[in-house]
């Protein structure tokens, strides 16, 4: 569907007109999706002045916007010989740092002697749209499951329950693939994002602290609360060992003996190790390795793109999965997950209340007064379960109602937003250990270790890609030996508990920055 079409000349004229006419055209398109426009004008001003720049005024220049399969973009060309408007000197040209940070990503495209460039403009995600396609596959897959009832037999044993289980397997394998190098990408960015250790200093190192700490008070409270609802973990000591040997044994296993074998065996943890040890390299070095940090860094959209488009298939995962364990008469103790709602709510409860606790402690203030000051952004992220929406107001939130320092809050808030997902890591790791404890009927302590770390760091690795954090599930499931058909049902849960845990991560996230700013002198008025 074509939004816009038009052949003109740039002059200063006609690229403003252009500019009022393209994002017309997108909020009609757009509609209730549309997002702020800002970003998108100030890029395509950027690329036409860069069309008259490289090609001049003497030919004319064409507009189009389209819209396909729910995605918008607007694509620049103009006839000429190959000269791309994006391949610019980086280190010295000002408007490429602009292209980078309003993060549009044009693409250029060459063909048939036409230079084009490509804008793809965003769109607000469609509210609970991959909850509600969830819950109608897990219908469709009920709906398959009782029409099976009314085949003969041999037909249902020999056609229908293998193909939905060998489609089921391939797909699951797909995720496993993508899993690793996601995960792998996502701790090395993470971490060379964190910026140069000169800037990052004292202040962030105290901030981090805080987070991480908070993740401890997390696992302890996941596993407390599993201990108290009977996932009582078991240990088999072979003759001449203890717990502590193996729990040696376990974290040295962790540390990979050469760069090669981890990802050729698929020993994930390995992996994350050497992600690890990859980022904090990299971050120490700082502009001296930036090829390769930009080689990182793009070598993770590509994984994310493909991810991305992978997560689009999670409702048809979710209805072969669901329909497998239907067809297969595995869902005999499914009732048992009832557990996995019990550990995340009242782990993430306990979890909450000490952070509240913890604040009103350092800052000597009512809660009352802390909380009308959230509202607003908890009430976004409650509706949309998204920190990134809720962005803007709880910036407002802590520099003007609490009068935190401006460059803090702008360096701490995004980084606790990637970073900070204490009830993210108890939904997961609670959402393995019960699927676990009910496909092998125990979980070993050692198992238990290593599942709470796994949690934490696919927590925090996950992109934020809608369904990614279900995407990476393969991880913990192969770490801890859980049965890869009792993904869907993980997805299922998380799906529900998932859409309130991410709002009340920004509701902690913001008191841990007002407690590192009451401690380092950085609120600029009274609470």
């Amino acid at each position: 569907m074509i939004l816009f079409k038009e052949n003109a000349y740039l002059t200063d004229e006609q690229i403003q007109n252009w500019i009022e006419e393209a994002e017309n055209a997108y909020n009609q398109a757009a509609k209730k999706r549309a997002v702020n426009t800002t970003a998108f004008r100030l890029s395509l001003e950027e690329i036409l002045l860069r069309f008259r720049e490289l090609y001049g005024t003497g030919c004319r220049c064409r507009l189009c916007g389209t819209k396909s399969f729910g995605n918008i973009r607007f694509e620049v060309s103009q006839k000429g010989p190959y000269q791309n408007p994006l391949d610019i000197d980086q280190d010295n040209d000002l408007s490429y740092d602009i292209l980078v940070r309003l993060n549009m990503r044009p693409n250029y495209e060459y063909k048939n002697g036409i230079n084009k460039v490509s804008i793809p403009v965003p769109l607000k995600p469609r509210k609970n749209a991959l909850l509600i396609s969830i819950f109608i596959s897990v219908l469709l897959a009920l709906l398959t499951w009782i029409s099976s009832s009314f085949m003969p037999e041999t037909v249902r044993n020999e056609y229908l329950v293998p193909a939905i289980a060998n489609s089921f397997t391939k797909l699951s394998a797909v995720f496993s693939e993508l899993a690793t190098p996601l995960v792998f990408f996502a701790v090395i960015s993470g971490i060379c994002g964190i910026g140069g250790v000169s800037t990052f200093g004292k202040l962030g190192g105290s901030l981090l602290k805080r987070m991480t700490g908070t993740y401890f008070i997390a696992m302890i409270a996941m596993v407390v609360v599993g201990l108290a609802i009977g996932l009582t973990p078991t240990h088999a000591v072979s003759e001449g060992s203890n717990i502590f040997s193996d729990l040696l044994k376990l974290v040295l296993d962790i540390i990979p003996s050469n760069l090669v074998t981890p990802f050729a065996t698929d020993n994930d943890m390995q992996v994350i190790v050497i992600a690890t040890f990859i980022g904090i390299v990299l971050l120490l070095l700082g502009d001296k390795v930036r090829t390769f940090r930009k080689f990182c860094d793009e070598a993770g959209n590509i994984i994310n793109k493909m991810m991305a488009f992978v997560c689009k298939t999670l409702p048809l995962f979710v209805y072969l999965g669901v329909t497998n364990l239907l067809l297969s008469n595995m869902l005999s103790q499914v009732y048992l997950v009832s557990r996995i709602f019990v550990i995340s709510l009242v782990g993430a409860a306990i979890t909450i209340g000490i952070t509240i606790a913890r604040t009103l402690y350092v800052t000597k203030q009512p809660f009352s007064k802390l909380f009308s000051a959230q509202l607003p952004s908890l009430l976004i992220n409650l509706t949309t379960s998204s920190q990134m929406s809720a962005m803007p107001e709880s910036m407002k939130c802590c520099k003007e109602k609490w009068g935190i320092d401006q460059k803090f809050t702008d360096f701490g808030l995004p980084l606790g937003v990637v970073f900070y997902m204490p009830n993210g890591a108890i939904m997961l790791g609670a959402i393995v250990w019960v699927l676990t404890d009910i496909s092998l009927g125990a979980v070993d302590i050692l198992v238990l270790f290593k599942l709470v770390l796994v949690s934490v760091i696919i927590a925090i690795a996950a992109p934020p890609i809608p369904g990614s954090a279900f995407a990476v599930l393969p991880i913990l499931f192969s770490a801890c030996g859980t049965d890869l058909s009792m993904m869907p049902l993980a997805v299922i849960i998380g799906s529900t508990v998932g859409y309130l845990l991410p709002a009340m991560n920004g509701f902690c996230l913001q008191l841990e920055l007002l407690m590192t700013a009451q401690k380092a002198n950085l609120i600029h008025k009274e609470l």
